[in-house]
């Protein structure tokens, strides 16, 4: 049969064990976190440079409509055939 001192020291082993178990299950679940945080920052990232790209290009379209309808109607006033002289 153990004696005292035996329990004890296996109790103090299995404490120690536990506590590391519990260490290495906080530093996992941090990583984890980080993880998911770090693709949640580049999402973010990555969705706000596509938004300004986006209205980039819609103010160039937009410019490009209004250039485009500016031109027809110059075109329109100076052909001969509405010159009136």
């Amino acid at each position: 049969m153990k004696n005292a001192t035996d329990r004890s020291a296996a109790a103090k082993k299995a404490a120690a064990k536990r506590k590391r178990n519990a260490a290495a299950n906080k530093a996992d679940a941090t990583r984890k976190a980080n993880v998911a945080a770090k693709k949640r920052s580049e999402s973010a990232v990555k969705a706000a440079a596509t938004r300004k790209a986006n209205a980039a290009a819609t103010k160039r379209s937009q410019a490009a409509k209004k250039a485009n309808e500016t031109r027809k109607r110059n075109a329109a006033v100076s052909t001969p055939e509405n010159v009136t002289l």
